[in-house]
Parts: C-alpha cells; sequence; structure tokens
C-alpha cells in the first residue's frame, strides 16, 4: 500500500464521489482514505433523521463503487456525521457487501506492512455526550488508538477528522491533533481541513496532509515510493 489518494468533507455533495472513484482509477491508488464529513453541520441541522440515514446509505453505496475497484477504501465520520451509532451501523452493513471497505474509527487496520488506525468527529478535553455532533474525549481516543502504537507494522498511519492548529488548521485547529502527532509520531498523519488550508507539513518523523474539501474538488495523493520531499501532490478533480 504505496499510493494513498485522500479527501474528505464532501458535505452532502455525493456527485464528488463519482470524480474520487475516477482519480483512484487514473492515478493507480492503492488505497482511498476518507477523513470524514459526510455531511457539514448546517446540512445536519437543517435534515431530518430520515433524510440524514437517505445520505449516508447513498454515501456508503458511492464510496463502496470504490472498493468495487479493488482499491482498499478507510472512511470515519466527520463532526457532523451523528448520531455516530446510525454512521457507524450503516458503515457496518456496506462493509459486509464490500469486502474492501472498512470503517477505521477506533479499529485497527492492517495491510502488508501498514497499520492504520483512525479517530472520527471533534477529539475533546473531556466526553460530551451529543445527537448532532460527534465528540470523543481525549482518553477514549488514547484508549481506541493504542493498538496503532503497538502494532507490529512498520508504517504506521493516523487519521482524524480535524487538523492541527497552525498551518494546516489555521485558528480552526485542534491543538490536541497536534499534540497526538508529537507525542505519537505515526509514519503519515492524514487530517481534515479547510482547503484554504490544504497542504502539508513535515512534524520530526511525520507527513501530517490536509487534502482539503472534496466538496472543492480538492484532494491529495501520497505516494511513498517517490522521494521525501516529493511525496505529497495536491491536486483538484
Amino acid at each position: 500500500m504505496r499510493r494513498l489518494l485522500v479527501a474528505g468533507q464532501v458535505h452532502g455533495a455525493l456527485e464528488k464521489i463519482e470524480l474520487l472513484k475516477k482519480a483512484a482509477q487514473d492515478l493507480r491508488a492503492d488505497a482511498v482514505v476518507f477523513t470524514g464529513g459526510v455531511v457539514d453541520s448546517a446540512l445536519r441541522d437543517r435534515s431530518s433523521e430520515g433524510a440524514l440515514l437517505r445520505l449516508w446509505e447513498n454515501f456508503f453505496d458511492a464510496i463502496g463503487s470504490i472498493a468495487e475497484l479493488g482499491v482498499l477504501t478507510a472512511v470515519l465520520p466527520g463532526p457532523a456525521d451523528a448520531p455516530l451509532r446510525h454512521f457507524l451501523r450503516l458503515g457496518m452493513f456496506e462493509e459486509g457487501e464490500h469486502p474492501k471497505l472498512h470503517l477505521i474509527h477506533a479499529t485497527l487496520l492492517e495491510e502488508e506492512d501498514v497499520a492504520l488506525c483512525g479517530v472520527g468527529g471533534e477529539i475533546t478535553e473531556h466526553e460530551e455526550l451529543s445527537e448532532t455532533r460527534v465528540r470523543i474525549s481525549r482518553h477514549l481516543a488514547e484508549y481506541y488508538l493504542r493498538k496503532l502504537w503497538e502494532s507490529d507494522q512498520s508504517r504506521k498511519i493516523l487519521v482524524l477528522s480535524q487538523p492541527p492548529p497552525g498551518q494546516l488548521g489555521g485558528s480552526d485547529g485542534n491543538p490536541i491533533v497536534g499534540e497526538f502527532v508529537d507525542s505519537y509520531h505515526p509514519s503519515l498523519c492524514l487530517v481534515g481541513g479547510a482547503t484554504e488550508h490544504r497542504g502539508w507539513q513535515r512534524v520530526a518523523k511525520t507527513i501530517v496532509i490536509n487534502p482539503g474539501r472534496l466538496v472543492d474538488n480538492s484532494v491529495a495523493l501520497f505516494d511513498a515510493t517517490k522521494h521525501a520531499d516529493e511525496q505529497v501532490d495536491l491536486l483538484y478533480l
């Protein structure tokens, strides 16, 4: 698993998944990683529960078609993909239909020499139960991710729905994300983030990538076979 196509924040514009599928084929991606954001807060607030369920079903059908190509497809929920139990239930059903499709929220995925795990939603200092936001406490996130740090695989990939502050997140970045990168030093950290802050940066031994919003046609390609300074391409579909 060397060529990863990274995307997130489709915000209900599911026609963009077809563009992502074409890009996965054209770029010969080994994996597609979706960092969360099937809906945003505005769409979630104006949608009924039934409408949200249908939208999530359609999303998993669409992104499952990428997995049908034989491309490993990993998905996280975003902060507005709530209630989380419904999102995960629908995703689990589609996993059964598409063996290459994987929900990676609090779940370790190992493939070849790669270990990949993520925490979706907003990571907070304390547990905050909500029907309208996905919020995970720092301590629970650390518990979910422990299997990633314990894995024997040589390359560890951390996937989170929010960016760190600074270059990749601006004032909207989550300081806890930055602390996780500083503390655990994964090989690669893939995050959700605004298109105006899309980019990548090296933090010690970790490459952190914000692909921008898929609703804006913004994605990123990571290619581990290239020289260290040429591994990330920021693309518009």
